[in-house]
């Protein structure tokens, strides 16, 4: 439990947590609970939770839990990175960091390359995961409202208990929140809650899939001229990736959707195959199973491209056996 000691930021009289570009319900609901146990352990009141993005999905809304998210930026005495592998990927809110005297980082990506004063970083399901052993090893009383959002983390960064690095631990923390919540409610409120238009976004998606080495790979594209046509927005886009993923008998998938001036790339991988190192190498992150990064090229250049990496990954791995699966 000593690499859980959070004696190095305890001094700070205010601190800013800061999570990645467009933060994922992992990230929101992370800083949330954390914000929320720094106050009842230490005592901290000036707590500030920060995240680059036009605007939060309206069904993250909820997990802010009365939070005021990225407001007027001020000073701060430390500053915590979560669940972002590295600082470029903060954005707008590097000099929050930057300007910190104490820097700190709880993340469960295996690209993480930030090595501040207080380093937390493991290779697990989630950084909601990470936060359930802080609050163990710190007696923190659980209860309804720090499960939810600690289960809405877990789930949506695995979705569903099907991709990422998930352990015992993994359903440890699960154990622990059903004792507090309905898991089904909050499962329905993050899977089944899909608008319409993300439907029709889906099957456009599912249109554009261009398969390769006899399915293992897919790749699909939505273009900015059919973006515009659907009136798409960035949250829109949530999900989607999982959803190729879902198509028997891939194993890598990508999905080019447009991100501002940009497109995001997306990428998801099956064991033993992993795109993380392939995110990291074009400035983004992510982990073995989930990563994604930031392209100016032209849809049809990246898919050229990325064929290429990912096809080097899928021949650089010997495929294991399925017949044990049951």
């Amino acid at each position: 439990m000593k690499k859980y000691n959070l004696e190095k930021i305890t001094a700070a009289k205010s601190i800013c947590l800061i999570a990645h570009i467009d933060p994922d319900v992992d990230a929101i609901c992370s800083m949330v609970v954390f914000k929320k146990f720094l106050m009842d352990t230490f005592n901290k009141n000036k707590i500030d939770i920060f995240a680059e993005c036009d605007s939060l999905p309206k069904d993250y809304l909820p997990l802010l839990d009365g939070c005021k998210f990225n407001p007027k930026p001020g000073k701060y005495d430390c500053a915590i990175i979560m669940d972002c592998p590295n600082r470029d990927r903060i954005g707008i809110y590097q000099p929050l960091y930057n300007n910190a005297k104490i820097k700190g980082v709880i993340d469960h990506h295996a690209t993480n390359d930030l090595h501040p004063d207080l380093r937390i970083v493991e290779i697990v399901s989630s950084t909601c995961e990470i936060l359930y052993s802080i609050f163990k090893k710190y007696k923190y009383t659980l209860n309804a409202k720090i499960c939810s959002r600690l289960y809405a983390g877990l789930i949506t960064d695995t979705n569903n208990f099907s991709v990422g690095a998930i352990t015992k631990r993994s359903f440890e923390l699960a154990s622990a929140c059903i004792k507090h919540i309905n898991p089904v409610n909050i499962y329905d409120y993050f899977f089944l809650n899909i608008s319409l238009k993300s439907r029709i976004l889906f099957a456009k998606a599912i249109n554009n899939i261009n398969s390769y080495e006899n399915g293992k790979i897919l790749i699909s594209h939505i273009s900015k001229i059919e973006s515009k046509k659907l009136n798409l927005v960035d949250s829109d886009y949530t999900g989607i990736s999982n959803q190729i993923a879902g198509t028997e008998g891939n194993k890598i998938i990508c999905f080019i959707h447009p991100k501002g001036n940009n497109y995001y790339v997306s990428m998801r991988a099956k064991p033993p195959y992993s795109v993380a190192e392939i995110a990291k190498k074009h400035g983004g992150g992510g982990h073995v199973g989930a990563a994604a990064y930031l392209s100016s090229a032209k849809p049809e250049i990246i898919e050229q491209e990325i064929l290429k990496e990912l096809t080097k990954e899928l021949h650089s791995k010997k495929e294991g056996s399925e017949s044990n699966l049951f």
